[in-house]
């Protein structure tokens, strides 16, 4: 067979698992919502969402660095160069550390504001909603910790992993919404507590599986090359203006309509959504 006709076959696998990634991951959604909404009630759903949404809306530079990492991984494997894929890698893994660590202070001050002077919640709820935030923020942390895994996952055309742990993800969700139907205590924190280890789970088994296959993965050092820094950014900077655009789009809005109408309507964006 010639290499020609194995990329072929190689992308049409890939392509297929994705599909069947894609309708397993929306028919499964799709089931996990209504048993959620069921058990935690669209009060608490609503809230849930607009009060993650406060988290999200600062994560838009998050995308655009999560396509740029992709990019140069892949372009570094083209070329064969395996220390330059090293310090490529390693760069990514520090750049996200630090939008980590950025993250957090904005959720914490401007965030915080939003969720405690703006959004419309009801004050029983509230120790919850705030509950709720700052495990959300954690959420959100070891989400942008596995990226660059992620991306090197995507780099060296694992589809299958890729589609199986995304399996995996929605699958456990569906596992946990019928398990908190029969556990105690105050049902919107608990799932966002299970939903969290979930997410830890799958950076987890990303880290591991790419520290055992990818040797690039392996000796993470800090790397002092401003050019390469400049690149990476550069790169992102195209796509930071749609990632802002379709943050605010999604986000804001969900923030906008929890403001005039309260979480109810939240429940109904998310949802149709």
């Amino acid at each position: 067979m010639s290499a020609y006709e194995g990329n072929n076959k190689r992308i049409a696998r890939n392509t297929l698992l994705l599909y069947f990634r894609m309708g397993v991951s929306m028919l499964v959604s799709l089931y996990t919502a209504r048993i959620v909404l069921g058990t935690l009630g669209e009060v608490d759903y609503g809230i849930l969402n607009v009060v993650t949404g406060c988290v999200a809306i600062f994560t838009f530079l998050n995308g655009a660095l999560s396509g740029s990492t992709s990019r140069f991984l892949t372009f570094e494997l083209g070329r064969d160069n395996q220390e330059q894929l090293k310090k490529t890698f390693s760069a990514t893994v520090f750049i996200h550390i630090a939008l980590a660590i950025a993250i957090v202070i904005l959720s914490e001050t401007i965030g915080l504001w939003l969720l405690m002077n703006k959004l419309v919640i009801p004050a029983e709820r509230m120790a919850a909603a705030h509950w709720a935030y700052q495990i959300g923020i954690l959420s959100m942390v070891i989400s942008i910790i596995q990226v660059p895994y992620g991306a090197a996952i995507i780099a060296h055309e694992k589809m299958d992993i890729y589609a199986y742990m995304s399996i995996f993800d929605v699958g456990a969700k569906l596992a946990l919404a019928f398990l908190i139907q029969v556990i105690g205590g105050d049902k919107m924190i608990i799932w966002a507590i299970m939903t969290m280890i979930v997410g830890a789970l799958y950076t987890i088994f990303y880290i591991g599986y790419c520290r055992r296959h990818f040797g690039e993965t392996r000796c993470i050092k800090f790397i002092k090359d401003k050019p390469l820094y400049k690149q990476l950014f550069s790169y992102s900077w195209w796509d930071l203006l749609g990632q802002i655009s379709g943050m605010l789009q999604g986000q804001g809005i969900n923030i906008l309509l929890n403001m005039f109408f309260g979480p109810v309507m939240n429940t109904a964006r998310a949802i149709s959504y």
